[in-house]
């Protein structure tokens, strides 16, 4: 095994000795798991004749489904499991997924942290509170919201529309005179006594009816302030409102759905997805809502990861159901107690769907009504505004970037994982070094590391590189080696990675220094310019011209300043803690 992945086979033979091992596979149904030439596994699937699938991938391409290919092409062999029943094969290939958690399979990422907005109506001058955690405290819950900032933008406007109280209970309970939210009429001074609890608690009732459902009145008001705003030319206002008027219906539409008097415990999926090759952030979202007794009791945010754009919905959304009902346990807190439903209601049939009924005892069902296509609106809603949400929050560098790195900086592999490394010290002293790893183009930060340097005294950055590369990639690490290493630094910090990954054997690794930007040494000049950051590679003087614009820019720029910010906040740690004498 150690012979062939050092000397590895062309692409074309590997995929012929493939396709041979394949024709030998049984003919029974069961689990395959592809595997890279470190053993690692790449993709778990199913199938209900193990040989004629194997047999699909490995003959001569390209596939239709660019992901497939890539997959194809990594694959250094792969091992079988068998089973009695197709049944018990998708059961098997969810639980390996969840072990492994495979680079190409569609992965769930359950958002159970999504916000709520809780009012506890017992006090007698309650106020809008942002969580996480739902409890049985006697306390109203309403959400959950698709993000952090559509929770904060819905409490903020009702806050201010009814002039609720947002000070803390300490503050509120201390007060000798109204807060300057008061001046600006935005508060109506319950802590002072200039509103009687009667008018304030009905002030709340009108707030709990928004947040039910019952909003009409508030909507006409924000789309009416919006477009008089968009006349003034006061774009601004204008887009502030805009923002608001689409959180406040997001959160109200979930909240007024109710099948009351139906009696359906059915759960109704929303799901949406980007079809751009280039898309650089969440890459699908589906929405749950759990209807039990005709009432909608919760809803779950997921986001899929590693979706290929052409993969049809009919496929995602099976490999979606079969993951979230075979993996996935109860939430704990108030959804723990939400029954599996009779039915799920889905946009689009799902593949194979006797097999999802079989495995999963529950009914799958497209909308045949009205009321079918009106809930599955508000599902699809939901996903629509948290995958939007996701955009804005995610750091995330698509395939095409990635592309575009590996042509840029002449790399033999593509860089699914990059690790980069920085040194941070003060004249020697509290020396450290970060490590940030993007696997895929996203930060993954479980990977993250820092290092102490033991063995450098005094202000040697070189030397300091040095020690830490060779702990990263001594023969001791068993961690997957990564396509591409940046370090941060110019030709000096890049000869000593080069010269560890060298003395080491260490083949196909690419390796690059990034350097920050300098002032341009012309004394004469009228103004003072800095060059862009450059790109320094093996065996070349000059370093990569990479425009600012482009995005292989920014992806490097955004892996060196992450590990400089890791770097740097341990450094810190350290001083104050020697300052405090207790290093």
């Amino acid at each position: 095994m150690e012979n062939q992945a050092s000397k590895p086979l062309d692409p074309e033979e590997s995929r012929a000795l493939l396709l041979e091992r394949a024709r030998e596979a049984s003919s029974s149904s069961g689990v395959y798991l592809m595997r890279d030439d470190q053993g690692a596994v790449l993709y778990v699937g199913k199938a209900k004749n193990l040989r004629n699938r194997l047999q699909t991938y490995f003959q001569s391409g390209p596939h239709k489904m660019p992901r497939t290919e890539m997959l194809v092409l990594r694959v250094h062999h792969f091992d079988v499991i068998l089973t009695e029943t197709e049944t018990e094969a998708l059961i098997l290939e969810c639980s390996l997924i969840k072990k492994h958690k495979p680079k190409f399979n569609v992965r769930l990422k359950d958002d159970k942290a999504y916000p709520y907005l809780k009012i506890r109506r017992e006090d007698p001058f309650p106020r809008l509170e942002w969580t996480r955690k739902v409890q049985k405290d006697g306390a109203r819950y309403f959400g959950p919201f698709p993000s952090a900032w559509a929770a904060r933008e819905v409490m903020g406007l009702l806050n201010e529309a009814f002039r609720l109280r947002d000070c803390s209970e300490n503050a509120f309970h201390h007060r000798s005179r109204p807060c300057i939210l008061y001046q600006m009429q935005k508060c109506s001074g319950p802590c002072v006594g200039l509103i009687a609890a009667e008018d304030y608690r009905e002030s709340m009732d009108q707030v709990i009816e928004v947040l039910e459902g019952k909003s009409d009145r508030m909507v006409r008001s924000l789309r009416k302030g919006m477009e008089d705003a968009a006349q003034r030319e006061e774009f601004e206002a204008a887009a502030k409102m805009r923002d608001q008027l689409r959180s406040l219906e997001v959160v109200t539409a979930t909240q007024g759905v109710d099948e009351a008097g139906s009696g359906r415990d059915r759960d109704v999926v929303g799901l949406v997805r980007h079809a751009d090759h280039t898309y650089k952030n969440a890459e699908a979202h589906a929405v749950i809502l759990q209807i039990r007794g005709g009432v909608m009791l919760a809803v779950r945010h997921y986001s899929l990861q590693n979706t290929d754009p052409s993969l049809p919905d009919s496929e995602l959304l099976f490999d979606f159901l079969a993951q979230f009902y075979v993996m996935t346990d109860q939430l704990p807190g108030l959804e723990s107690e939400i029954s599996r439903p009779r039915e799920v209601l889905l946009p689009v049939a799902p593949d194979d769907p006797d097999l999802l009924e079989r495995t999963l005892g529950m009914g799958i069902r497209v909308a045949e009504n009205e009321v079918d296509t009106r809930i599955l609106n508000v599902a699809k809603t939901n996903a629509q505004y948290a995958f939007e949400q996701a955009t804005k929050r995610l750091a995330g560098h698509g395939v095409q970037v990635l592309e575009e790195v590996q042509d840029k900086l002449h790399l033999q592999r593509f860089p699914h994982r990059i690790e980069c490394y920085d040194i941070s010290n003060t004249q020697g002293e509290d020396a450290v070094a970060s490590r940030v790893v993007f696997v895929e183009g996203a930060p993954d930060k479980n990977l993250y590391r820092r290092y102490k340097i033991r063995t450098v005294e005094g202000a040697n950055d070189f030397a300091m590189m040095k020690e830490v590369l060779s702990r990263r990639f001594s023969g001791s690490s068993q961690e997957t080696l990564p396509d591409l290493v940046v370090v941060d630094g110019g030709k000096g910090q890049l000869a000593q990675a080069v010269a560890v990954l060298e003395e080491l054997g260490l083949q196909g690794v690419g390796v690059v220094g990034l350097a920050k930007a300098r002032v341009e040494s012309d004394f004469q000049a009228k103004e003072v310019k800095s060059s862009h950051e450059r790109v320094f590679i093996p065996n070349r003087k000059n370093p990569v011209a990479l425009l600012p614009h482009t995005d292989a820019y920014k992806l490097l720029t955004h892996v060196r300043d992450e590990a400089h910010r890791f770097a740097i906040t341990y450094h810190r740690l350290l001083r104050k803690k020697r300052s405090m004498g207790e290093g």
